[in-house]
């Protein structure tokens, strides 16, 4: 029994200490100069690291043989990253670092507050419309507006208004960020009341557009908001583990990635009051908006997602682009991608019938 007890005593201070390198690493070197990290983190991840080599030469030890100690050890040492990586990216998304704006803008962009409510406010700004239609252009995680210039630009050509916001807590924008989304369907909703209220704008006409964790947020919120009459959703591919289940592949490797998504996604619940959005699949089946969901072919896990929300619909479309990187589809076919994509628009946004 004594045995027994020092082993799960053992195996118990390994997994804290695991969660506590994944914590220490991911505010690690990536942040220690703009928030005075330094030595505590340093020093917090070397305490760490000498407890876990610690507990496992501790463990090796229990075993007599040689082949024992060895599989002791390098099993001990997998399960530490196994338990820290899910830890890691949990801290990560909970609190991101912060992305700044850096000023980029189309041409005729104005500058538009967007009240999102509990004291938040959505930097962005706004291309007017010549046609009535409108879109809501939202960026990935780690980004801000700056990165979707190119896309309203292209949007704006083809007609529409468009209004481009920094997600809560990036760039200008006030708030707590959150690099899983899980504020997009909020945040979204927020930034159609502001669209539809613009002088020029048909509120019959709205649609939604996002990069990544952008994209993700759209097809969140058109789930929830009836005003999106069309998505159109690049690089997009989870915000919780209930969406990963859905497409990750039945074999020891893909349940050893369920369970540590649902270790991520338990120790987010503990550190954010983000609401935690149900599954994309769940939010595309509750719209009647047709959906585009465009795809990396150097992505594997972007395709899979896709296939996996559109099956059963009849109003979700896949693309994959089978060179473009993640969300790099515009800039790897620079004619197709507007084509295909204000054609999409186009169909789901048309003006009504005199």
């Amino acid at each position: 029994m004594a045995r027994v007890l020092r082993g799960v005593g053992i195996v118990a201070a390994l997994a804290l200490s695991a969660v506590a390198l994944g914590i220490a690493a991911s505010v690690g070197p990536a942040r220690w100069g703009k928030d005075g990290l330094t030595l505590g983190v340093a020093a917090g991840t070397f305490v760490t690291i000498a407890i876990v080599a610690g507990l496992i030469l501790v463990t090796g030890r229990t075993a007599s043989r040689p082949l024992s100690r060895a599989a002791l050890l390098v099993g001990g040492g997998i399960g530490v990253l196994v338990v820290a990586f899910p830890a890691a990216v949990a801290v990560w998304a909970a609190y991101p670092p912060h992305a700044a704006y850096q000023g980029g803008r189309p041409a005729g962009a104005i500058d538009v507050s967007v009240d999102a409510g509990e004291g938040v406010t959505l930097a962005g700004w706004y291309v007017p419309t010549t046609t009535g239609a409108a879109v809501v252009l939202a960026h990935g995680a780690g980004s801000t507006r700056d990165a979707v210039v190119t896309h309203a630009e292209v949007l704006a050509e083809a007609g529409y208004g468009v209004l481009a916001i920094d997600a809560r807590g990036h760039g200008d924008s006030t708030g707590r960020a959150m690099d899983l989304g899980w504020w997009g369907e909020a945040d979204l909703a927020a930034a159609l009341d502001t669209l539809s209220a613009i002088d020029g704008v048909d509120p019959e006409r709205l649609g939604l557009v996002g990069l990544s964790m952008g994209g993700e947020s759209a097809v969140g919120a058109a789930g929830a908001d009836p005003r999106a009459r069309a998505v159109v959703a690049e690089g997009a591919t989870q915000r919780t583990s209930a969406d990963k289940a859905g497409w990750l592949p039945s074999h020891p490797l893909g349940w050893l990635q369920r369970g540590m998504d649902l270790e991520r996604d338990a120790l987010v619940v503990a550190m954010t009051d983000a609401p935690r959005p149900g599954t994309l699949r769940d939010a595309a089946a509750a719209t009647r908006a047709p959906i585009l969901l465009i795809s990396s072919g150097k992505v594997p896990d972007e395709a899979m997602a896709s296939t996996w929300v559109a099956r059963g619909t009849s109003h979700v479309e896949t693309w994959e682009i089978p060179s473009a990187a993640h969300t790099g589809g515009l800039a790897t076919e620079p004619e197709v991608w507007p084509q295909r994509v204000i054609a999409f628009l186009d169909a789901a946004l048309e003006a009504p019938a005199d």
